[in-house]
């Protein structure tokens, strides 16, 4: 997958965490519905920055590139850092904030579904010889 493909991602991964939270403010308790909330926009937040770090680190080279990789290092401290800090300082549930942390995994699903079923304009495109 490119930097296409981790744009759609990315979006998906906005979309899915909005349906989330809002499943959650409707069908469970507030602390619950907290924990998804505060999960689900972490992980938009992180998948986003990581995208960032990703895409800028390809196009560099040498120490640059380094440095950029050991940021994306250093982000994953942060978020681990935000997710104590959340379980420590807020009234939520950890089992809601773990459901929305797992939103970017069905973003990842999702779109890698539609990549392989073909879904993908780019791809279906390249695959009948046309451009």
């Amino acid at each position: 997958m490119g930097p296409k493909e981790l744009k759609k991602i990315e979006r998906w991964n906005g979309l899915l965490a909005g349906f989330l939270i809002l499943a959650a403010v409707a069908f469970f308790s507030a602390d619950i519905a907290l924990g998804v909330a505060v999960g689900a926009i972490l992980a938009v937040v992180n998948f986003y920055s990581m995208r960032l770090l990703v895409a800028a680190s390809l196009k560099r080279q040498g120490g640059k590139r380094a440095a950029l990789q050991l940021l994306l290092i250093a982000k994953m401290g942060v978020l681990f850092l935000f997710v104590f800090l959340a379980i420590r300082f807020l009234p939520l549930h950890p089992v809601g904030l773990a459901v929305g942390l797992s939103v970017f995994l069905i973003s990842i699903a999702v779109e890698s579904v539609r990549h392989m079923a073909g879904h993908d304009s780019d791809a279906s495109e390249a695959h009948d010889g046309r451009a």
